[in-house]
Parts: C-alpha cells; structure tokens; sequence
C-alpha cells in the first residue's frame, strides 16, 4: 500500500530542521500520516509548488505507476494539500539556465520579485514579471480550480481514493460553474479558510518553527494534522 501525498512547504516539511530548508521529508506529514495507517509514503511535494506542479507530477507519477504489471489502484491513496493562488511555474528552455529548477520547471510564486530578478534568467525574469502585471484572482481562481478537477477526475477515472485539503488561507473565488463540480467528501473544505493546513495549526495553538522565517510549522504540527487527516479520513471512510 501507498501514500502519494503532493503540496507545496507545508507537505515536504520545510524549514523543520533548519532555516531556509526547502524539504524534510521524514519528518513532514506525509510520513506522519503513513505511518498512522501502515501505508509506504511517497512525497512528491517541493517548497514554492503551485496547484500546476501539483496537478502536474501527481498524474505523471501515477501514469508510470499504470506503466507497470503490478499496478493496483485499491492499492494507493493519494494526499494533496493544495497550494495558494498566486503561484504557477515555467519551463526552462535550455540547459543550465539561471533559475531555481525543479526537474526543468521553476515555481513561481508571487511576492519573490528581488529572488527572481537576481537569480534568474533574464527571459524568466521578463515572464514573472508579466505574470505578475496580469495577475487577477478571478483568472487565478479558475487556473486552481481547472487543476483540482484535472486531478480529481484522473483518480476517478482510475479508482483511486483520495483526499484534498488546502494547505493555506489563499483561497479562490466561489465561482459555482466550477465549485459545484468538485466532489466535497474528499474536498471538504474548499471554501473555509479557517480549515486550512495553516489556520488549523494556528487555531490548535502550535507556533512555527524556531528555525522558520516564512511562516512554516515544527514537526508537532506535521504530526498533529497527520492525526487530523487521519481522524477525517476515518470518519468519512474514504480509504
């Protein structure tokens, strides 16, 4: 059995053991949750993931999963914690190009300007940059929503169960056409900001880590919505 879990920070466990630490795998949540239910976890999540890395890899880890003779959908779950709005990525273009690359692809995420500026290539830069100017929540809410319905109707169409949960307060707009459309037992929060990955620890009373600089909770906390997840899962009977 198998835990595909995929997020942003908040999933692969960042700035737990040190500042600036983009992952800590073992001790994130993923790891927690399979542990609790006896599952081998596999983290697919990076620091600065957008919802269009997330749709992305999910689908191509489980297409070459259906690659192989043992495949076995009753066999798999899979955990996302979506990531806020304002984020996207962009594909590199050649080798060794200036930038932060994940596998060819670079996260972007709005507010990160300075970073993106000094580090990356001149034409990344040009397209944050135009990214940015255009940036619009309506635009944005309907990218986030395209993805979690791509995803969402990928693992129905191949018997895969699953769970979905925001993993911060950056939510999209409640435009019907799409909303109405996502299965709410196995996205039961999607509008409610205070049940997202953040606002729950918030409100449980953790403090973020004492190496954290951008806002990202200890080990406690990853284990406590493990157990969270856990209780949530259970009680639904979505396994």
């Amino acid at each position: 059995m198998i835990l595909i879990a995929n997020g942003c920070s908040h999933t692969s466990g960042a700035e737990i053991e040190k500042t600036w630490q983009g992952e800590c795998y073992h001790r994130a949540w993923p790891q927690k949750l399979g542990d609790i239910l006896g599952y081998k976890p596999i983290n697919l999540s990076v620091s600065g993931a957008s919802a269009d890395r997330v749709s992305r890899t999910t689908i191509q880890y489980i297409g070459k999963l259906k690659q192989r003779s043992s495949f076995d959908p009753s066999k798999i779950f899979v955990a996302i914690a979506w990531p806020g709005l304002f984020r996207t990525e962009l594909r590199e273009t050649k080798p060794m190009e200036d930038g932060f690359w994940d596998e060819g692809w670079m996260p972007l995420v709005a507010g990160n300007e300075e970073v993106y500026k000094r580090m990356s290539s001149p034409s990344a830069y040009a397209y944050y940059r135009a990214w940015i100017m255009r940036n619009e929540i309506t635009q944005e809410s309907i990218r986030f929503y395209s993805n979690v319905l791509l995803l969402q109707n990928i693992l129905i169409s191949n018997k895969i169960k699953y769970v979905f949960w925001n993993s911060a307060e950056s939510y999209p707009l409640n435009i019907i056409d799409y909303s109405n459309e996502i299965y709410k037992k196995r996205f039961p929060f999607l509008l409610d900001r205070g049940r997202s990955f953040t606002e729950l620890l918030h409100s449980a009373g953790f403090k973020h880590s004492k190496y954290a600089k951008w806002g990202h909770y200890g080990e406690d906390g990853q284990e406590w919505f493990a157990d969270f997840l856990y209780k949530y899962i259970t009680k639904e009977n979505l396994l």
